[in-house]
């Protein structure tokens, strides 16, 4: 029983080495000025909605116009103050989640994976209907295995749960 565990723990690391090898400079020594390049690129002004994502499979938006890339804005409350407060509700609730409001329109957000701490940037950007384009992107790797698009997903369940929306059906 305790080799299966010791075994699940080597895998996971394994699995995290691999996917930091994935990232072009893996192991240099600008690493941590890079984590501080990608936080200042991904709060931009509101004068953009969402930065694009790049050509990896690590990233998801709204706004992207490839397949690859795109998942559905996520629904609003009706305006921008009501759908901020709801966007926070949520967020609140959420596990190894830091967020913080950048101007009128904007939340930012990290996730932290819980057992190798890998850190995904969420942006949300609230119109003024309420309507909220989204972005969900890695720091690190090519590939999140689908990570950030579940994680755009659950915001989207949690979301129509609180405005009292039925689920579509998987089936």
């Amino acid at each position: 029983m305790r080799i299966k565990a010791v075994n699940r723990v080597l895998a996971t690391l394994l699995l995290g080495t691999a996917l930091v090898a994935c990232q072009g400079n893996a192991g240099s020594s600008n690493a941590g000025s890079n984590n501080d390049s990608i936080e200042r690129h991904n709060r931009m002004s509101d004068t953009r909605l969402l930065a694009p994502c790049p050509s990896a499979p690590n990233c998801v938006s709204s706004l992207a116009e490839d397949d690859r890339h795109r998942v559905a804005p996520l629904p609003g409350a009706g305006n921008r103050t009501d759908s901020l407060a709801m966007l926070e509700g949520v967020l609140g609730t959420l596990p190894r989640v830091a967020y913080e409001r950048i101007g009128p329109a904007r939340i930012q957000a990290r996730f932290t994976s819980r057992v190798l701490r890998f850190v995904d940037d969420v942006t949300l950007y609230v119109h003024d209907d309420g309507l909220i384009d989204v972005r969900s992107a890695s720091r690190l790797g090519d590939w999140d295995l689908g990570t950030n698009r579940r994680r755009v997903e659950e915001l989207r369940e949690r979301l129509n749960d609180r405005l009292g929306q039925p689920q579509p059906s998987h089936g």
